[in-house]
């Protein structure tokens, strides 16, 4: 069984656009290097400034959100986004230029949007009005100082409530996992993993090229997800391989976990995060590492 390769052609599209999202994102709201970034829940963020979006036109989105909360954290800051369905949860062409000629009009429109709004007329020219772009995110603003991570995480929550968020570590080591509110793609059980125990990430991440697909890439390929960036050969010890996965042992041997419960104990302990992007049918996991 090739779980990748069968599935890489289709999933190029919306792989490169969700990790050139991300870079955009992480680059746009990158504020000055703090001293110190928040280790517990009740630790302060000296700022937080979400005006404009990677994705979204007008503001922020959740996606903005989070990155600029990782920037700002010592601890995971894990996302699963919506399961957006193309085309009818997209943004069209005609939508997104009424929307950015009102903010035009308005004298509001800012740089990234005067760059889409150009790019969107360019495309115009030769596209259909009912062409899909983006996937339709609530975008909001935010600017705040000297507000605790656990206050801030609630008001995120308010200006999208799509999403909750909750602790899946503990107070002193929090594990933060932003998920939607109304149903997760996360939930399913995963078969107890006790040969070896534990399980070395690396294992239980394997690609199929030429071997057989570690455990869970196998369980993740099944109900349609793939990680973004699979390791493909060995590394020496204590370097960090070029797919980001966090090289740690991880005890799979449980009859409850679940999928979210797989993802958090990769990353728990760690300076990375997971997110769970793409479209319905489409997704695929991805890890980064903080910037601290």
């Amino acid at each position: 069984m090739n779980c990748v390769n069968n599935s890489r052609k289709a999933l190029l599209p919306v792989a490169l656009f969700v990790l050139t999202v991300a870079v955009a994102t992480a680059g746009a709201s990158s504020p000055p290097r703090q001293r110190k970034c928040a280790k517990k829940l009740d630790d302060v963020i000296e700022r937080i400034e979400l005006t404009d979006g990677a994705e979204t036109i007008g503001g922020a989105s959740m996606h903005d959100a989070v990155f600029a909360l990782r920037e700002r954290a010592c601890f995971p800051v894990a996302f699963e986004m919506i399961e957006f369905e193309r085309p009818k949860d997209f943004v069209t062409l005609r939508e997104a230029l009424k929307q950015l000629h009102t903010i035009q009009a308005a004298g509001t429109l800012n740089a990234r949007d005067k760059s889409r709004l150009d790019t969107y007329e360019s495309m115009a020219r030769t596209g259909e009005p009912s062409d899909v772009l983006v996937a339709r995110q609530k975008a909001f603003r935010l600017v705040q100082n000297r507000i605790a991570v656990r206050r801030l995480l609630d008001r995120l929550m308010m200006l999208d409530d799509e999403y909750l968020w909750k602790n899946y570590g503990t107070e002193s080591a929090p594990l933060i996992v932003i998920e939607p509110r109304a149903a997760s793609a996360l939930d399913w059980r995963v078969a107890s993993i006790c040969h070896p125990r534990p399980i070395a990430s690396t294992e239980l991440y394997a690609g199929c090229n030429n071997r057989p697909c570690g455990p869970f890439t196998k369980l993740l390929s099944e109900h349609n997800m793939t990680v973004s960036s699979l390791f493909e050969g060995p590394v020496a010890p204590g370097k960090q391989g070029p797919d980001l996965i966090p090289q740690v042992p991880i005890d799979a041997c449980n009859d409850h976990f679940t999928a979210r419960n797989i993802l958090n104990l990769t990353v728990k302990g760690t300076h990375n995060s997971w997110t769970l992007a793409g479209i319905k049918g489409m997704r695929f996991v991805s890890f980064e590492s903080s910037t601290h």
